[in-house]
């Protein structure tokens, strides 16, 4: 199992910190991402929501393919946004309790006493 080893430099409270804002970085990059493929599933959606994109999903397969798809990606965008939200507020933890972080990585072997 690879060790993280803390420089000299940096002490364990300050490597947290890094740890912990990567972690918030990543979960608002995930929100970002759900939003925008909110915005893009509900613009796809609007477009079968009229009669000519309902007379086209029934008369071409591409249509009902991709109304198929929609739907599979509109279930996938709650799952999304739950995941970015508590992976923000991980990294806002760890940014905020550095110390019990610090405890917590060592305790799962991810950072190691130098």
């Amino acid at each position: 199992m690879a060790y993280f080893y803390i420089p000299s430099m940096l002490d364990s409270n300050r490597t947290a910190r890094v740890l912990g804002g990567l972690f918030a970085a990543q979960g608002v990059v995930l929100i970002v991402f759900w939003k925008v493929l909110a915005m893009i599933v509900a613009t796809a959606t609007a477009r079968y929501a009229n009669f000519t994109g309902r007379m086209a999903k029934s008369f071409f397969a591409q249509d009902r393919a991709l109304a198929d798809l929609l739907k599979t990606g509109s279930s996938f965008l709650i799952p999304l946004l739950i995941l970015g939200i508590i992976i923000t507020l991980l990294g806002i933890l760890m940014i905020l309790f550095p110390k019990k972080t610090v405890k917590i990585l060592i305790f799962l072997r991810i950072l190691r006493n130098a």
